[in-house]
């Protein structure tokens, strides 16, 4: 198949490169207004839902900043996408592709960040999912911990949101800018990203989650982290949390350098991605009460 024309021709549908520059901006603009809002940042749930319920601004820059992390992280996919199938890691300088290696790494967390910022029922088991992870290095991992997360819950919370606000978010627009050399997208993506997320926004406003200290009959992250808690279900944490994302980054960055193996690698790859979509599938639509399978 000749996925340069495919990735070429798409009407009315601007670059995903572009698309994700476009909502990692939106998510910056947006990010920046809801910091005034944040009046208890040891309180981040009841910061949050002030935020929301101050009327219809406060809502709608909380939806917008949602979906743009969203529509951020979904196009930073398609790009990687497009560059596996069209084999332009081939033409890449080792050091340069560990550029972008490193762009796919920190995107993730930093939307996951932001996620984990919200303070819900949702975001604190994710936290204790991130740390049980991290924990499983031993020392390394608790410092790791302690520096991402500290120990206490609250304290938690308002370091990474520090960390979102701050260390990840310029991490990302430094790895950004080295990638593209440029800040400036194109307006045509710009208007179609911003006019996307605000319509959902408008239409589906992003929800908050479940208040802390709720009971919840089942506990599930955003889109993207439900593979994960699934594979955590039924692997050990060394293999779900930690061996098979180092072996996805292990082969992002090995495909420049495997002239002869690369096909190989790229085969690997979609498998994993395969196999983490069959269990985010699982995670959303057959996983209820307890983490039980329903409909079995």
């Amino acid at each position: 198949m000749d996925y340069e024309r495919l990735f070429q021709t798409r009407p009315l549908l601007p670059k995903f490169g572009e698309i994700a520059l476009s909502s990692l901006i939106i998510a910056l603009i947006s990010g920046i207004a809801l910091i005034p809002g944040f009046q208890s940042p040891s309180e981040p749930f009841r910061s949050v839902s002030q935020i929301v319920n101050s009327g219809f601004f406060g809502h709608f820059i909380h939806s917008c900043h949602s979906y743009a992390g969203d529509l951020f992280l979904i196009a930073v996919f398609f790009h990687v996408l497009e560059y596996l199938l069209k084999k332009s890691y081939l033409s890449y300088h080792w050091k340069a592709w560990l550029w972008l290696v490193g762009l796919m790494s920190v995107s993730l967390f930093v939307v996951f960040s932001g996620f984990l910022t919200i303070g819900s029922v949702e975001s604190l088991d994710a936290s204790s999912i991130l740390k049980n992870i991290l924990f499983a290095f031993g020392s390394v991992g608790k410092s790791a911990a302690n520096f991402l997360l500290l120990s206490s819950e609250r304290g938690s919370v308002l370091t990474i949101l520090v960390h979102h606000a701050g260390t990840f978010t310029v991490l990302t627009v430094i790895l950004v800018y080295v990638h593209l050399k440029r800040f400036k997208p194109d307006v045509y993506a710009f208007y179609y990203a911003f006019i996307l997320i605000s319509l959902l926004a408008v239409a589906i406003p992003a929800k908050l989650g479940i208040m802390p200290g709720a009971n919840a009959e089942v506990v599930k992250g955003p889109w993207y982290f439900r593979g994960l808690q699934e594979m955590l279900s039924w692997m050990p944490v060394r293999i779900a949390g930690a061996a098979l994302p180092g072996f996805v980054i292990l082969i992002f960055a090995l495909l420049p350098v495997t002239q002869k193996k690369h096909l190989i690698l790229l085969r690997a790859l979609f498998f994993v991605f395969s196999f983490y979509l069959a269990e985010t599938l699982i995670a959303t639509f057959l996983r209820g009460e307890g983490w039980q399978l329903t409909g079995f």
